[in-house]
């Protein structure tokens, strides 16, 4: 897949600002190439998601919540509670991922060169084109995310995401000093 904005340049002068908050969404064509050929079941996608590159996340919209699926935080589960966090494509250099093997929500976000970037993957056509894997995605989320909570998982993704900052902190104000 091709379509999108190509601003390899645009994220290497900012370090990548958008994928250090939010790893990119996916598109449900994303989801059924990362499936590889396997049904859009309950059992395939949760068998996707374990493999550790790919969460699930909601919205809401009209006082509901709307679930899509896209690239996991790093220090995070594939339960996503909490939309902010750093892709767990983003390197030092950049995206893991060749441009044509990214997400929807990667392929269509477009840099700007004041560091303001455009996703033109819109809510409304992550609606449009999720709609029909609701029930699958919400099933999910709601089964783990009670064990998750039960045994306070999120919790210690958090204690971790807290110090991973703490190590990208320190390693930036080093960068800095010399």
């Amino acid at each position: 897949m091709t379509e999108g904005y190509r601003s390899d340049d645009l994220c290497a002068q900012c370090k990548g600002r958008c994928c250090k908050t939010m790893g990119c969404s996916l598109a449900p064509a994303d989801m059924i190439q990362a499936l590889e050929d396997k049904a859009v079941t309950q059992e395939n996608v949760e068998d996707l998601l374990q493999k550790g590159n790919y969460a699930i996340d909601s919205f809401q919209i009209g006082g509901h919540a709307f679930y899509y699926m896209r690239m996991r935080h790093k220090c995070f589960t594939f339960i996503g509670v909490d939309a902010m966090g750093e892709c767990i494509m983003l390197t030092e250099t950049g995206c893991k991922l060749a441009f044509g093997d990214r997400p929807k929500g990667g392929r269509m976000l477009e840099a700007g060169a004041d560091g303001r970037c455009v996703q033109h993957y819109t809510q409304a056509m992550m609606i449009e084109d999720w709609s029909p894997y609701q029930g699958i995605l919400k099933n999910i989320w709601c089964d783990w995310y009670e064990r998750m909570e039960r045994e306070g998982v999120f919790d210690r993704c958090e204690e971790e995401y807290m110090q991973f900052q703490m190590v990208q902190r320190s390693h930036s104000s080093e960068e800095r000093l010399t």
